[in-house]
């Protein structure tokens, strides 16, 4: 296969993507733990670099969008060059922020975004989540005739005052801007807010089984763990393997990780949908091994679950374990993604 041609210029000081890393060797990032770990399959070079610009299909912002707030000139030069050559401009943004690009002819692949704001230059990419299966085969579980296990190890509590009114002054203003009649906006209050609501519905419900752990700080993060790194992760990974659905709510950004994590062990999510695009919609159908409730509907989260597990079949139920792992491996790891991205350029 022919490789798609890019042109870039590398500033010294600056980690370059994961894109890169097949061509120019991986660079270990420390602060977000197990982040390397979704790294490990990148033995498939995706780039091809040009000598010129001219030569090249695409100029390429060969670092995070986010590192390189320090570093305007350099970004007005890459676009420049874009520009003056009739290229596209490649941008991969991986992280919370859903600030718009204002860059002409550029290409956005970034992991938060709200599709009432998607504008046509802009891509859903997956986080870089790990892999978390050992061995080849998924862990299936068989459906019963009780009630649905539903399952969340990570973040839903306040871990200070701060963190507290915070949150309540964000959704305070997003309230009142709601009340002024714009409905859509409902859709930014705080991750950690709707993370508490769902698990309050839930842990409450007569019609779900909650198998939870809550925590008070993120456990991803080398700077917020509270607990031993080691035994958060293995309680976060048993408990997605003793649960019927993964419960997946947003973070910071408009993405989680724990999405992708859940679907990499063939766990259903039950993915709370506030307004969010996934990775290659027009691909890849969601509906065969996941369920989406829309944030609209968060009150009746419960019912919705239980409601879906007595409608589907045993066989269907293995099915969408099987599924979830092979959207995945096919398309939504991040080397994966990688791959096909050649596609879509």
């Amino acid at each position: 296969m022919t490789l798609v041609r890019f042109y870039y210029e590398l500033l010294p000081d600056v980690p370059y993507v994961p894109f890169l890393y097949p061509s120019l060797g991986l660079q270990k990032q420390d602060s977000i733990m197990f982040l390397n770990n979704a790294f490990k399959n990148l033995d498939h070079e995706f780039v091809e670099r040009a000598d010129s610009v001219e030569q090249a299909d695409y100029v390429l912002l060969p670092h995070n969008y986010s590192s390189l707030n320090n570093h305007q000139s350099y970004i007005q030069k890459q676009s420049d060059l874009a520009t003056k050559f009739g290229k596209k401009l490649l941008i991969f943004w991986h992280g919370d922020s859903c600030a718009p690009v204002d860059i002409p002819n550029s290409v956005v692949f970034r992991t938060s975004l709200y599709r009432f704001k998607k504008r046509e230059n802009e891509q859903v990419m997956p986080a870089y989540a790990e892999d978390l299966l050992i061995g080849d085969t998924i862990s299936l579980r068989e459906k019963n005739d009780g009630k649905p296990v539903v399952g969340f190890c990570g973040w839903a509590q306040y871990k200070n005052m701060k963190n507290r009114i915070g949150t309540f002054l964000k959704n305070t203003c997003i309230t009142t801007i709601v009340l002024m009649g714009n409905s859509k906006m409902r859709a930014l209050r705080k991750g950690i807010w709707y993370r508490m609501k769902a698990i309050k519905i839930l842990q409450s419900s007569s019609n779900v089984q909650a198998n939870f752990i809550i925590r008070s700080s993120y456990s991803g993060n080398k700077k917020t763990i509270r607990i031993d790194q080691d035994q958060a992760r293995q309680e976060y990974i048993n408990t997605l393997l003793q649960s019927d659905y993964a419960l997946v709510v947003k973070g910071d950004g408009n993405y989680s990780y724990r999405f992708y994590e859940a679907l990499s062990l063939g766990r259903i999510p039950v993915f709370l949908d506030t307004d969010c695009v996934l990775p290659l919609e027009d691909v890849i159908d969601y509906d065969s091994f996941i369920l989406s409730i829309h944030y609209k509907d968060l009150r009746r989260m419960d019912s919705i679950i239980a409601e879906h597990y007595r409608s589907i079949t045993p066989d269907t139920f293995i099915e969408m374990q099987k599924k979830a792992r092979e959207a995945f491996d096919m398309y939504l790891s991040t080397a994966a993604f990688f791959r096909y991205m050649e596609k879509l350029l």
